[in-house]
């Protein structure tokens, strides 16, 4: 665990509004030096807080339109067996090890109604040890990553705003 101060908080949530920023644009927006940001981002990533850099990818526009919370229970003791053949499901995006009514909790994407019936009735009911699931289809998403996880620490010039 690493310990952050409003620097590093302020860092992570630019980086999370925009992977591809460069340490020279993120010690602007900071207000701090350019060896600073460099010597900061590598600290954030050498210590884990920050795991890597992706594109996020719009379902729509790559035709997985499609999408259902997959809610799964299974027999006693079984889920760290489980896990990885869940994940390896056709379309799972996200698997979450959950408490409560239901051991797990898939994010599973495709390209039609059929393909989640496909996963949740014939793929999933196939797998040992699965005792029952309950898919709740998605009408619509609202993604969230790219917030501030401590919005009141944004400089007024972050570029976060709608402003010009």
């Amino acid at each position: 665990m690493i310990e952050l101060d409003d620097t590093d908080r302020r860092m992570i949530d630019l980086l999370r509004s925009d992977g591809r920023m460069s340490a020279p644009v993120l010690a602007e927006r900071l207000s701090i030096g350019r060896a600073t940001a460099y010597s900061r981002l590598d600290r954030l990533t050498d210590a884990g807080a920050i795991v890597g850099f992706s594109a996020r990818v719009d379902p729509v526009a790559i035709e997985m339109s499609v999408s259902a919370l997959v809610l799964v229970n299974v027999r006693q003791g079984l889920w760290r067996d489980l896990r990885d053949r869940l994940r390896a499901l056709p379309g799972v995006e996200w698997v979450g090890v959950a408490t409560g009514r239901f051991d797990f909790v898939l994010l599973v994407r495709g390209d039609s109604l059929e393909h989640l019936r496909d996963v949740a009735l014939h793929e999933l009911q196939h797998i040992e040890g699965v005792r029952s699931a309950e898919t709740i289809v998605l009408l619509d998403e609202l993604d969230q990553r790219d917030h501030p996880v401590w919005p009141h620490l944004a400089p007024p010039d972050s570029g976060t705003s709608g402003g010009s």
